[in-house]
């Protein structure tokens, strides 16, 4: 397995997009399509994970978000304003020649972190995502990400409280 760089922002003019297989052909798609016009408008930031020569084999689009408390759960509703103030993964693939090696762990900590700083200079309540899948919910669970909608625990959106970020970093470790 080839060395891989630090997540960080995408760039364009170095980042090789057209590569990415994560078996999810929307990822995939939005990455190479999408990507641009969604930063040139100021609508989310992409931060990869790639080999040395900038093949991107992993990915994650952030932006802030706001949740309706009234659908959210009570622990995240406690205490805040009408809309939580949160940062949404929007997209996060990994490439399938890659799964299973802990990269997209290494990209959700990486989140993580970012939603904790962020929370230090601004307000971050919580970290959301939605699963493509089940499947995908159950990957999401493994990091304390629960449905935020209490009366669909099945459903797949999905929120992890700001205050229990730090204890999923502790055991990403």
């Amino acid at each position: 397995m080839t060395e891989l760089r630090r997540p960080e922002p995408l760039d364009p003019g170095h980042h090789d997009r057209t590569r990415l297989d994560s078996g999810e052909p929307i990822l995939d798609e939005w990455l190479r399509r999408y990507r641009g016009q969604i930063r040139r408008r100021d609508t989310a930031a992409t931060w990869v994970i790639s080999d040395v020569a900038g093949v991107v084999v992993a990915y994650a689009s952030l932006s802030l978000a706001g949740i309706d408390r009234s659908a959210g759960s009570d622990a995240l509703a406690k205490g805040s304003p009408d809309w939580v103030p949160a940062l949404l993964i929007g997209r996060l693939a990994v490439d399938r020649g890659y799964a299973g090696l802990g990269v997209g762990t290494s990209l959700v900590a990486h989140v993580l972190v970012t939603a904790v700083e962020l929370g230090a200079t601004a307000v971050c309540s919580a970290v959301v995502a939605t699963a493509l899948s089940a499947r995908a919910r159950s990957w999401w669970e493994r990091f304390g990400f629960d449905p935020l909608d209490p009366d669909d625990p099945e459903g797949l959106d999905l929120g992890l409280h700001t205050a229990d970020v730090v204890a999923t970093l502790r055991r990403l470790r």
